[in-house]
């Protein structure tokens, strides 16, 4: 395997205009498993490592594979590499960078289903359960609605001692029942259609081994340098099935994570060979300064000495806000001024506040408790909304630009994977509905000057129920979308919210406020669309989840213990806690019921390392 030294590093260095001490420099050398706090360059550095492999890599048909969790880390990396000539040549053939579901797909499961005659179309979630619905029968339907089944989600295929076996929700056992029956015949309609679910591309994956014994060396030949990012988020069937792949003596491979920072779950099980062992560590952070480092490390699930190369300033405000229901609201002006001191001017980064639980509910505490006109669907982070006309409102908020073009464009490729449309381009080929196909489709038949005419005038104009039918009409015919009966829902007409509310001049999930002139923008999101980020504040509100998260580690967040926590639910609102205390440069605040402040501290001025402010006594 290629060996890296001090002097490609030393070029490398130049060559980024970065500079990178000796616990990296020593990653980037080795192929150990890391640990990287927030703020650490962990990209820059697995960047730094792939460019050097570029530039000494002379194989022909063997590659380096490197795999993420998620595309926004897979665009992280692709980006750094495409700034340099070397680093281009790891995005083609023989090399692979890809989300670890592509991977799966593109080399064993797809691989298996042609051997057995299938076509892949779609993989896909969302477009199984919603044609998979759509073509059952009254009567499966009224079965799974009675069982309070609402979703074909389990309708999968799973990989059990050495078979593969449906799973047919509503039914705990085959059945001859004809629902049970009219499910499976769903199922079977969806893959010779050619439409699958994410998971089952995995059991898929694992047949395909076990009928080809061989697969396994093949791939190890082929990718002789393995790099997994994210992988503290790789849950235990992912990592199974990479380490049965890769975990080998002629395979060089390194996993780049941060276990602290663990918190999609989606049900499944965590990974055990990562976030369960003692890890090489990066514990210094260039994100934010030392005081917000001694706050955040309280919240590391691992115990990690977070620390920061800059300065603490001499006047820190990071504050707790005690709230009531009374005062909650109250928070975000408090916040604002707060913002306003701690802030320079000019400075980029966004602002602002999280929390765990973003869906409303009566008997909870959620942020709409905080926000009453929170909408998760409306984050710019993960923006897809249950209707197409939410795409024109969302366009026009952001008034237009190359953003707004690209929500109206992702609308209009959900409403033709849907309805299971197709494009017919002049060459005499037919693809599938995706931005870069809907363009070259429109360019082709000269109506793309027409159809962004027709975009601009629904986001510039206020739309009626009247104008939204004959638009849709309109756009569809440019796009040649006719099969409309699956997606009407989709489709159908839904006033607008007031994007502005005067009394608390909010604006979508945005709270503006003005402090002596200078206007606050402050964005409200869950924690888990911010994973990631760099903000300059941030503001975290204590949301209810069976018991109160900031409540329940309130002795952690006062660095009153430092024990690891072993109840399950402590352990999930730590590493959240920890990935929202780990978001800013300047300015950490938190808001949370006094009720479940300790007694001891309130009316005191700061503990901790926090100021303490009790916004019900105002």
């Amino acid at each position: 395997m290629i060996e890296i030294n001090d002097t490609d590093i030393t070029m490398i260095e130049r060559d980024l205009g970065v500079r990178f001490d000796a616990t990296r420099k020593q990653i980037i050398k080795t192929f150990n498993d890391v640990q990287a706090c927030p703020g650490s360059g962990k990209t820059t550095m697995v960047a730094a490592k792939l460019l050097i492999i570029a530039k000494k890599w002379k194989q022909t048909h063997q590659g380096v594979c490197v795999l993420t969790h998620t595309n926004v880390a897979k665009g992280e990396i692709t980006d750094l590499l495409k700034r340099s000539i070397d680093g281009q040549k790891l995005l083609s053939y023989p090399h692979f960078i890809g989300t670890i579901q592509e991977f799966v797909n593109k080399f064993l499961a797809i691989p298996y289903l042609r051997s057995m005659d299938y076509t892949v179309n779609q993989v896909d979630d969302e477009i199984c359960c919603t044609k998979g619905w759509h073509i059952l029968s009254r009567g499966t339907r009224s079965y799974l609605e009675r069982n309070h089944i609402s979703s074909l989600q389990d309708l999968q295929y799973q990989f059990i001692d050495g078979e593969l076996i449906l799973s047919v929700p509503g039914f705990k056992r085959t059945s001859t029942s004809p629902s049970y029956q009219n499910l499976e015949s769903v199922k079977h309609s969806l893959i010779s259609n050619g439409y699958f679910y994410y998971h089952e591309m995995y059991a898929f994956a694992k047949k395909y081994i076990l009928k080809n014994s061989s697969i396994k060396g093949a791939l190890r030949s082929r990718f002789p340098a393995v790099f997994i990012d994210e992988m503290q988020d790789t849950q235990r069937f992912q990592d199974e099935l990479l380490n049965d792949i890769f975990q080998h003596e002629t395979v060089s491979f390194q996993r780049f994570g941060d276990p602290d920072q663990a918190i999609y779950s989606g049900g499944e099980e965590g990974n055990q060979t990562y976030n369960q062992i003692t890890l090489e560590k990066v514990e210094d952070s260039h994100r934010f300064n030392h005081s917000v480092a001694l706050l955040a490390k309280n919240l590391s699930y691992n115990r990690i000495n977070l620390n920061s190369d800059t300065a603490a300033p001499e006047q820190t405000l990071h504050t707790i806000f005690l709230v009531d229901e009374n005062s909650r609201s109250n928070v975000f002006d408090r916040f604002a001024e707060l913002c306003s001191q701690a802030i320079p001017e000019g400075c980029k980064r966004p602002i602002k506040t999280v929390g765990a639980v973003g869906v409303r509910k009566d008997d909870g505490l959620t942020i709409c408790n905080y926000l009453d006109s929170f909408d998760k669907s409306n984050s710019t982070n993960a923006f897809k909304p249950s209707k197409l006309i939410h795409y024109f409102y969302e366009a026009s908020r952001l008034k237009g630009g190359h953003q707004a073009y690209r929500l109206i464009l992702d609308g209009m490729v959900r409403c033709g994977r849907i309805s299971n449309s197709k494009l017919s381009h002049q060459d005499g080929t037919q693809s599938g509905y995706s931005t870069t196909y809907i363009r070259k489709y429109l360019r082709e038949s000269g109506l793309i000057i027409d159809f962004n005419v027709q975009i601009k005038s629904l986001i510039e104009n206020d739309i009626t129920e009247g104008t939204w039918n004959q638009s849709v009409t309109t756009l569809f015919s440019y796009l040649n979308l006719h099969n409309l009966t699956q997606i009407q829902e989709f489709i159908c007409f839904e006033g607008n919210r007031p994007l502005v509310d005067t009394v608390n001049n909010v604006s979508a999930n945005k709270v503006y406020t003005d402090v002596a002139g200078r206007i606050i923008e402050n964005e409200v999101a869950t924690i888990h669309a911010v994973k990631g980020e760099t903000h300059a504040a941030t503001l975290v509100l204590e949301t209810k989840f069976r018991s109160n998260d900031l409540k329940l580690l309130i002795d952690y967040i006062l660095a009153e213990n430092n024990m690891k926590p072993r109840a399950a639910t402590k352990i999930k609102f730590m590493k959240q806690l920890y990935v929202a205390f780990s978001r800013p440069e300047h300015l950490l605040c938190l808001a949370m019921d006094k009720s479940g402040f300790p007694p001891e501290h309130i009316g005191k001025q700061d503990y901790a390392g926090w100021k303490i402010c009790d916004l019900t006594m105002v």
